[in-house]
């Protein structure tokens, strides 16, 4: 059985489903960030540790010149479009390079019209004029960075201007001029999303934009950093701490010593998880992705380093229709034994099943966010408590009570639940579901890898209620 979570569950739902399918016995798990910003993640991860966003939406008001690539945030991100604007007002440069010209680059100072994939020797001819001018952070370069030396050797032998040119299409004049922006005017901010995330060499794209800002010394500072802006509300929190089919919560990888931490946090016994897969290979080997589950149903074996071809497909919050290979999809649909879509509106998987089966698929209906409570992580990492606004409709449940249900018909129900309080916020309406203030106080205790340590749902319910005293745009609290 593979397993396909979302972006729009809550933190608390995403690390249950991860805690559900890891006593299910089964690391056939992941999301919606495959698709969106994986290649951000191990891009940015291989360069300086972690694979997320550096600063906040707000600290954008601070830089003194952006360069956008890969990204239309006036549309995608109107939200952080104003602080960018903000930032304009107070005299910041603002460079896109996009095929297109977008409503975000008729905001810009300047246009790049690069070709489609080019944004390597794009990044990589403004290093050039960077290196050859001496405009590079030397001191920081010295104090912080390691390897520098051998991209500048490649960039000033490989990436002479005439390269770049045939390459990218931009003339040698206006690289130039990108790199003198960036370079007088710090600190500077890059701003990418699936305009680079998106191709074959996604993770290299994203490598070439952190050394960029490396080389200028941006890294670490208010005004400069990557910010690499993501799509749904929750998909940086549920990459934090769910659904992936490599790692357990946090980013603590599948390992022994891994499974043993959480076996610790959980209150289980290790080598009661351990029999419940098929083998401790299959165990510590990751799992299937949403890229690839039409494989898992069509290809030999072999070919999908896994024990068995996948049989059962469980969508939780997604739908295929952003992915490609349609026609393989359908035919991966008709050969599944079992198809479960969990969703609080028939969605386009189930109306793919429906147009190529009659049987073997089930719909249940789910609640939206705002009919839950839990928390959320923004792209660059603060996290918000949302209350519930009304109670589920009709016999929608919310995502956590299902799993708990499902637990329980598994048998293993008491496991799952064993540190939180369980509660029927509905009465005998809807079922009994995990409390969310105690899943969070189990992801305070057990991830301890990327500062979920001290967010408890009492402080961040109080960071809610008194919103009004942070600042905009340093987000600091009001003295007084």
């Amino acid at each position: 059985t593979f397993w396909i979570g979302s972006s729009k569950h809550s933190n608390e739902q995403s690390y249950l489903m991860r805690k559900l399918v890891s006593f299910y016995g089964t690391n056939n798990r992941d999301h919606q960030a495959r698709i969106c910003h994986s290649t951000t993640v191990s891009g940015v991860a291989n360069t300086w540790g972690y694979g997320a966003m550096t600063n906040s939406y707000n600290d954008m008001q601070n830089t003194k010149c952006a360069l956008y690539i890969g990204s239309n945030a006036a549309e995608a991100h109107p939200v952080s479009m104003l602080h960018m604007l903000h930032a304009k007002e107070n005299g910041a440069k603002m460079i896109v390079a996009d095929p297109r010209f977008t409503r975000t680059a008729a905001k810009a100072d300047m246009h790049c019209r690069i070709r489609s994939g080019t944004d390597i020797p794009f990044l990589f001819g403004v290093l050039h004029h960077i290196f050859k001018n001496g405009w590079e952070d030397k001191q920081y370069i010295h104090d912080r960075v390691y390897g520098m030396d051998k991209v500048r050797e490649e960039v000033l032998a490989k990436w002479t201007p005439d390269k770049v040119e045939e390459a990218c299409g931009v003339p040698e004049a206006q690289v130039a001029k990108v790199a003198e922006m960036m370079a007088k005017n710090r600190p500077s901010t890059l701003v990418w999303c699936m305009g680079q995330t998106q191709h074959t060499i996604g993770n290299a794209m994203v490598r070439a934009s952190c050394i960029l800002q490396l080389a200028l010394g941006n890294i670490g500072v208010s005004g400069g950093g990557a910010n690499i802006f993501r799509g749904h509300d929750n998909v940086q929190g549920a990459t934090d701490v769910g659904p992936n089919p490599d790692s357990l919560p946090g980013y603590y990888g599948i390992a022994a010593g891994s499974w043993k931490h959480f076996a610790a946090v959980w209150g289980v016994d290790y080598d009661w998880i351990k029999v419940r897969f098929a083998s401790q290979a299959m165990m510590e080997k990751p799992g299937m992705t949403v890229s690839r589950w039409i494989d898992g149903v069509l290809e030999k074996n072999e070919l999908i380093d896994q024990d068995s071809n996948l049989r059962g497909i469980v969508f939780w919050g997604h739908a295929p229709n952003s992915q490609s290979r349609g026609k393989e999809m359908v035919e991966a649909m008709k050969k599944l034994d079992l198809l479960v879509v969990v969703d609080p509106y028939p969605s386009a998987t189930a109306a793919m099943a429906a147009m190529v089966r009659k049987d073997g698929v089930y719909l249940l209906p789910a609640a939206t966010q705002f009919e839950t409570s839990g928390s959320c992580t923004a792209s660059n990492r603060s996290i918000q408590w949302r209350e519930r606004v009304i109670s589920p409709l009709f016999e929608a449940q919310t995502d956590h009570a299902i799993m708990y249900a499902f637990a329980k018909k598994r048998g293993y129900g008491a496991e799952f639940v064993k540190n939180y309080k369980i509660v029927k916020p509905d009465g005998d309406r809807k079922f009994e579901e995990p409390e969310m203030e105690s899943v969070l106080r189990e992801i305070n205790r057990g991830v301890w890898t990327i500062g979920y340590t001290g967010q408890s749902p009492e402080r961040l319910k109080l960071h809610m209620k008194h919103m009004n005293t942070f600042d905009v745009k340093s987000l600091r609290a009001k003295g007084g």
